[in-house]
């Protein structure tokens, strides 16, 4: 009897704590109103209640805790102030910093979603609904003086009950609102109870009259509605039901597995999916991530405990994934989920829990948390997060002896991307010249590289042979392709430009030929002197111009504009794959059509271009149809006022006035004119008409001398 008792005892204690439930709330900011999501269990009660500046909400759940760690950090208005509990099991309450109202509805039986907009509270609403009615024609012989007759609609769905039928009306009430389309001002709302609801039996061959539907559902969600996609959102699962913290027992890890492959098989040759799951769980626990997949792939059904064993194995390996992602979309959750949503995505969501994902790594084991704490910090650095990526290395450090340099390299990123381009190229340099770093040694030498090329500086003869040999041993591996690319952009750095090209003939086809082209004839055309880079660009095949981005297009168009060869600078200008960047190109076209002789297609191709460059260019079109007033007079707009009075001289128009030097030009311009003055004469007093004749032709000897002098100095 007393052995009975105790087990009663225990039954109802574990009872009770599983009674106790953790409602995670979620937040989200939308145009004139605050949205909560509660999640609950299905079949629970809850009430909400609106107070003065406040309301509060009473889950029947035992024990119930709210987690609003995370409500605020998403808020940016002051609609909702402050969130409360005084113990576990009471009503939560919110307070508003505003004269606002909550309203609430239960959404897929299992959300409660609480709204905090601006207005005053309401009186409920009857619940008194009258039936809805039909107006048919009278009888005109028993009632002659009748306008019409009212009966009642006995007309039920046939495959819908009436809490279907008034769910579904809700549900479109509440879209025509969110996609204001309706204006709905819902009252206080009582005490609901989210049970599920049992359909009546449908006849074989017939379907519902009723459907609700809207003219929006056509649209396939075009019109981008502000209600929160809460459906399209996967749920959550607790650290608890993930367990990876029971994956692996205290013993030494070679204990276990030898017991669980001694049992793995039973007689008969029969699987035991049970030892089967645990020795693949152990394998994940301790980062064999490949032996974990091949033990779950002789198992036969898959569950989706197994998918994330599986899931989290592929994680280890950093490889991708085969099946779907069961962590797609969960950093948001307050649990261990967060941590391997972030990895299985290798970035960072906007809505991810930050604290969530630290607290999950940091109850890693050590040799895990030494394994993917650098692709976790490489994660937050990619986010702009630097602070949190510290935190994670520094958890690192803590538990290793000596710094390993994959841990170097992500510090030589986070240093990077916080501006410190000294450190970082210190520790890239460290890393890259280390002799026990593995695979971590020609990364951080490609990333070095990069550095240099963005930075267009150089690389020394100790990193350019450490790319050489780095590219020769990793050619068959994963990482061949990319250190083949940091060898020719290292050997372009150096000034090497046939070595690198010889070098990018002959990689394999792949995503890294176009990068490392383009790398490759920036540079070129940045440092080679003409002879190289005529010959590799006037005997470039099309295959490889086809692989050439904007920016190289441009590029190169211009240093072949500055040489002088026209029809190259008008193909690579006038290319049908590039989009952007289009007045540059159209500069180029000008300036290639006025080299070829052609200034009237160079104004049309600047026809629609305001700029100061291009106003330049059409000043030389206009000077090579020579309509020299024209050109004057847009020299004269850019402010160049000595060779605006060159084209007025030519023109024969009197100089340009303006703040600079009137220029040579300007008087040349004034001795012409003074020179075309006739002499005046004196007809009545002839000594006096000889005397002015005689120092006029003084006057225009010395002018004519002046002239020649400018026009010989021009």
């Amino acid at each position: 009897m007393t052995r009975f008792c105790a087990v009663v005892s225990i039954l109802i204690a574990v009872a009770s704590g599983a009674a106790s439930k953790e409602v995670t709330v979620r937040s989200g900011e939308h145009d004139g109103y605050t949205r909560l999501v509660f999640n609950v269990p299905p079949d629970t009660g809850w009430v909400l209640a609106q107070q003065k500046n406040g309301a509060t909400l009473t889950v029947e759940v035992d024990d119930v805790t709210f987690q609003t760690r995370s409500v605020f950090g998403r808020l940016t208005t002051n609609r909702l102030s402050s969130l409360s509990q005084s113990q576990p099991g009471a009503a939560l309450n919110m307070e508003f910093g505003c004269d606002c109202v909550a309203s609430a509805f239960l959404f897929r039986n299992s959300m409660i979603v609480v709204d905090i907009a601006p207005g005053i509270s309401l009186p409920p609403l009857t619940t008194y609904i009258p039936p809805p009615v039909l107006t048919r024609e009278p009888d005109r012989e028993s009632h002659p003086k009748r306008l019409g007759l009212k009966v009642d609609l006995k007309l039920p769905p046939l495959n819908m009950n009436e809490q279907e039928f008034r769910d579904q009306l809700s549900a479109r009430l509440l879209q025509g609102a969110d996609r204001s389309l309706l204006d709905l001002n819902l009252a206080s709302v009582g005490p609901r109870n989210s049970s599920s609801v049992s359909r009546t039996a449908l006849p074989p061959g017939l379907s519902s009259n009723v459907h609700l539907s809207s003219v929006l559902d056509d649209l396939n969600g075009l019109l981008g509605a502000e209600l929160l996609q809460i459906g399209d959102r996967p749920t959550c699962f607790s650290t608890t039901e993930l367990g990876f913290d029971h994956w692996s027992e205290a013993r030494p890890f070679h204990s276990q597995l030898a017991d669980l492959r001694a049992g793995l098989y039973q007689e008969f040759d029969h699987l035991d999916d049970e030892r089967a799951v645990s020795l693949a769980k152990l394998y994940a626990f301790y980062g064999f991530g490949a032996e974990a997949i091949r033990v779950l792939g002789l198992m036969e059904t898959q569950t989706p405990e197994l998918t994330r064993v599986s899931a989290i194995a592929y994680i280890m390996d950093d490889r991708q994934m085969s099946g779907p992602n069961p962590f797609r979309k969960l950093q948001r959750c307050d649990s261990d989920a967060a941590l391997w949503a972030v990895l299985s995505e290798s970035e960072l969501a906007s809505e991810a829990d930050f604290e969530a994902i630290e607290q999950a790594f940091a109850r890693l084991p050590e040799h895990l948390r030494r394994t993917l704490g650098p692709r976790v910090s490489s994660i937050l650095v990619d986010a702009q997060e630097l602070e949190a990526a510290r935190r994670v290395l520094r958890s690192v450090n803590r538990i290793e002896l000596t710094e390993h340099s994959s841990v170097t390299r992500v510090k030589a990123k986070v240093a990077e991307a916080a501006g410190d381009d000294e450190r970082a190229e210190t520790l890239l340099s460290e890393v890259a010249s280390s002799s026990g770093a593995l695979t971590e040694a020609p990364l951080a030498l490609a990333r070095l590289v990069e550095k240099r090329w963005a930075d267009r500086g150089a690389v020394t003869s100790q990193e350019l042979g450490l790319a050489a040999s780095y590219a020769m041993e990793f050619r068959r591996s994963e990482i061949g392709p990319m250190m083949a690319r940091t060898h020719a952009v290292a050997l372009g750095l150096s000034h090497e430009f046939d070595s690198a090209l010889d070098l990018i003939r002959n990689l394999p086809d792949g995503e890294e030929v176009p990068v490392t082209l383009n790398r490759h004839l920036q540079l070129l055309a940045e440092r080679s002197d003409d002879v190289t880079f005529l010959r590799q660009t006037l005997a470039m095949r099309s295959e490889l111009t086809d692989l050439l981005s904007t920016d190289t297009a441009i590029i190169l168009s211009r240093r072949l504009a500055s040489l002088g060869f026209a029809a190259q600078t008008f193909a690579l200008a006038n290319r049908q794959q590039d989009s952007t960047r289009r007045s540059e190109r159209a500069r180029l076209r000008a300036r290639a059509a006025l080299m070829d002789g052609r200034p009237h297609q160079a104004m049309l191709e600047l026809e629609s271009d305001a700029s100061r460059n291009a106003v330049a260019l059409r000043v030389q079109a206009m000077s090579a149809v020579e309509d020299y007033a024209a050109a004057g007079e847009m020299s004269r707009e850019l402010g160049e006022i000595m060779m605006a009075n060159r084209y007025l001289w030519l023109a024969g128009l009197p100089p340009a006035v303006g703040s600079e030097p009137a220029g040579k030009f300007a008087d040349i311009n004034a001795a012409a004119t003074a020179l075309s003055e006739p002499p005046i004469r004196l007809p009545a007093r002839p000594l006096a008409d000889a005397a002015n004749l005689l120092d006029d032709s003084a006057k225009a000897r010395q002018q004519i001398a002046e002239l020649l002098d400018s026009v010989k100095n021009e």
